[in-house]
């Protein structure tokens, strides 16, 4: 069975993802996949450089006007309409590219990515199964649930998480469509036990929105009055650009820390998980957003988290996360303190999540959970399904 995937092709989270599922899958079925793509609109400097992580994809760039919206009528109304026929362009691209696929995989983000240029691909005829996996949810589709039915259109929507799978329920997709699927990970060899980079932080694409970095600047404050000299220092790493966003700069000055934290901001896949290797604590407060990354890296690299039960963190830890409260710098505090005083926990904690991450998070078993979904997809439509069984003579080879 032919495959072609729609993503972002960039050196991003997303492109780290869609190359590392795309490599599991080759690697179980033995058949190629092609990956289509374009330039997303996002402006990230890994964007507009053009810094490739697709080694082959059939790429094309086009304007995309951001989702800016100007104070003055006629100007939104000229901008929304010229980004729509853009989005109606690139949807057609899409399609024309991947054409010959027997199954479509769409991995849906924002701008030239997001839902608009989603449901223009999915109202197009198509003789292949099509499955959506929705990383994230933009303003359009939340403005406007209506434009969401277009989903119904889609053989199959993926999901990284049960909250990510509710939010879609209350926009009134249909709940036998959704599939959980968790965020993959690479589970690296044991390293040595050498674990001098103290606490991590993932800031994601944007760490000043609903990652709870202001209560982790306010807890890491409390953490270096109670211990002094012995307190540990913050580390955090992130795809929001080459630079941390000033705004974060000057709350880490306002919280007394600015001379206690590292920012080490984009990071390379194996840089990432060296850092998460030397680590003794990864903090993830999210109050929104999407923590799946590096709750599954941590899992596999044995590194204990302190987290909300948001963001898709149970779905990824189970119960081996040590959970604290929304908005509780004090917890965190409370938190990342114990833990640190205590390496048979921290060892305890890590053993755990490592076989949780060998079980569940692999990317050859969400390879074979996706590949599921493309067979049942295909069936359901009355197409051919293949993949599976090619699976199955690929391991008994």
């Amino acid at each position: 069975m032919k495959v072609a995937m729609i993503c972002c092709p960039f050196k991003t989270s997303f492109g780290w993802y869609a190359d590392s599922l795309k490599t599991a899958i080759e690697k179980r079925t033995g058949s190629e996949i092609q990956w289509v793509a374009s330039n997303c609109g996002c402006g990230d400097p890994i964007e507009t450089g053009r810094q490739f992580q697709a080694r082959k994809c059939d790429y094309f760039d086009l304007p995309i006007p951001g989702a800016f919206r100007s104070k003055t009528p006629w100007k939104r109304v000229l901008r929304n309409g010229l980004r729509s026929a853009l989005l109606d362009v690139r949807a057609r691209r899409y399609a024309y590219l991947s054409k010959d696929a027997e199954v479509v995989h769409f991995h849906q983000i924002l701008n030239a990515f997001g839902s608009k240029a989603v449901f223009r691909w999915l109202n197009r005829p198509s003789n292949a199964a099509r499955i959506v996996t929705v990383h994230e949810l933009d303003a359009d589709q939340l403005e406007s649930p209506d434009m969401n039915a277009a989903y119904d259109q889609a053989d199959a929507i993926i999901v990284h998480c049960e909250e990510m799978r509710q939010n879609l329920i209350r926009l009134k997709v249909r709940p036998e469509k959704i599939h959980i699927v968790l965020h993959g990970t690479i589970i690296p060899p044991p390293s040595r036990d050498r674990q001098d980079a103290d606490v991590v932080f993932y800031g994601g694409h944007n760490p000043m929105h609903g990652k709870g970095i202001q209560d982790l600047f306010r807890a890491m404050s409390m953490v270096r009055q109670r211990m002094g000299a012995n307190a540990p220092t913050l580390r955090i790493h992130g795809h929001y650009g080459p630079t941390a966003p000033a705004e974060a700069h000057r709350l880490a000055g306002e919280c007394g820390i600015a001379g206690h934290i590292v920012w080490l901001n984009q990071l390379a896949p194996e840089d990432t998980i060296e850092l998460y290797q030397r680590s003794r604590i990864c903090v993830l407060p999210y109050t929104g957003s999407f923590a799946g990354l590096p709750a599954s890296l941590a899992a596999a690299c044995r590194l204990p988290v302190v987290g909300t039960r948001r963001a898709g963190l149970p779905d990824h830890l189970g119960e081996n996360g040590v959970w604290i409260e929304e908005n509780n710098p004090e917890q965190i505090a409370e938190s990342v303190i114990g833990l640190l005083s205590d390496d048979r926990t921290r060892r305890e904690l890590g053993a755990r999540l490592l076989a949780r991450a060998q079980r569940y998070l692999s990317w050859d078993v969400i390879a074979d959970r996706t590949l599921e979904i493309y067979d049942e997809s295909a069936r359901r439509g009355g197409r051919v399904a293949c993949m599976t069984s090619a699976r199955r003579m690929a391991s008994v080879w």
